[in-house]
């Protein structure tokens, strides 16, 4: 087999392997989330790395209660909005169904 007949394996393997190379070693190029005490060198070098947490919230009942009433507000809430949002749809005539519900099968 000639080289040109094979033009497509040659090309998926060149964008497989220019892919590879651009991706680099640490998977990703997020740099912002790569922290420097936590390398491999520095862990290595006996260099003591410093986990940084963050503060714990301590949640209580009335903390858990407040938030729950707030989620149910806003549910109801969006209950009556997507409820006038169906009635005003139906007051101007357009269909209230799914996209996919809209779409008849095609009968030959």
């Amino acid at each position: 087999m000639s080289l040109f007949k094979n033009w497509k394996l040659i090309v998926a393997t060149m964008t497989v392997a220019l892919f590879t190379a651009c991706q680099g070693g640490n998977g990703g190029s997020d740099d912002a989330a790569y922290d420097d005490d936590d390398s491999p060198a520095a862990t290595a070098s006996g260099a003591k790395a410093k986990k940084k947490e963050a503060p714990k919230e301590v949640i209580d009942e009335n903390k858990l209660k407040k938030t729950e009433q707030e989620a149910t507000a806003i549910n109801e809430e969006n209950h009556k909005l997507r409820k006038e949002i169906f009635d005003a749809k139906n007051k101007l005539g357009i269909s209230t169904a799914t996209p996919a519900e809209d779409e008849a099968p095609a009968d030959k």
